[in-house]
């Protein structure tokens, strides 16, 4: 099943998933092949950027990109891949409170350009329900879980390179209220980088 989604053969997100209950975080490298990847580029980089805000509250960002809302017509490889995120969440999340039902509805596209400072620390909108999903199309940049806002404050850091997945609880994974972990994007390593963040997305008021 995985495959016709785009995702690497005999992907398991189990261990993956009860780390982010746990610990509020977990990384999977080359989880989305790189052929998918590459037709993927082709759909999402013809969307329509825009530049973001470059701080809001206490953080720093420097990106551009848009939001689409799942399923999207315009944007069916998307659509395809977040179709298969969910599959594999709710299968392989059996136990953990909150995956059974965990359906994306919103994908951030996030474009990163050379010399970018990234987005420093910051959490996720508490709107976003239970799994946040990043997934890297192109580019590599610097992960890092905090353990506040200072940037140098890092729990723990990593590359994250075309394929791989971060997972990220959001509330109400695994019973949590809340829950959702600190973390920062580096700018690109060289180049450009081109990131999804796929979410189930709630009111938000």
């Amino acid at each position: 099943m995985a495959e016709g989604y785009g995702l690497a053969p005999g992907l398991d997100l189990r261990p993956a998933l009860g780390t982010c209950a746990r610990l509020g975080y977990a990384r999977v490298p080359a989880s989305v092949t790189g052929a998918f990847l590459d037709v993927l580029q082709e759909e999402v980089d013809a969307g329509p950027f825009r530049p973001f805000e470059e701080s809001f509250g206490p953080v720093r960002q420097q990106i551009d990109g848009y939001d689409v809302e799942i399923p999207a017509p315009a944007f069916p490889l998307l659509t395809t891949l977040c179709g298969g995120i969910r599959a594999r969440v709710r299968a392989d999340g059996r136990g953990i409170r909150g995956t059974a039902t965990w359906t994306p509805n919103e994908v951030g596209i996030a474009h990163y350009v050379p010399g970018s400072i990234g987005i420093t620390p910051h959490m996720d909108g508490k709107w976003f329900r239970r799994l946040v999903v990043v997934a890297t199309v192109y580019g590599r940049a610097g992960f890092a879980i905090c353990g506040s806002r200072d940037p140098d404050d890092v729990v723990e850091r990593w590359i994250s390179g075309p394929g791989d997945l971060v997972l990220m609880r959001a509330p109400g994974l695994a019973g949590h209220r809340d829950g959702r972990p600190l973390h920062l994007v580096h700018g690109p390593m060289e180049g450009e980088r081109l990131s999804l963040g796929i979410r189930m997305a709630g009111r938000r008021d």
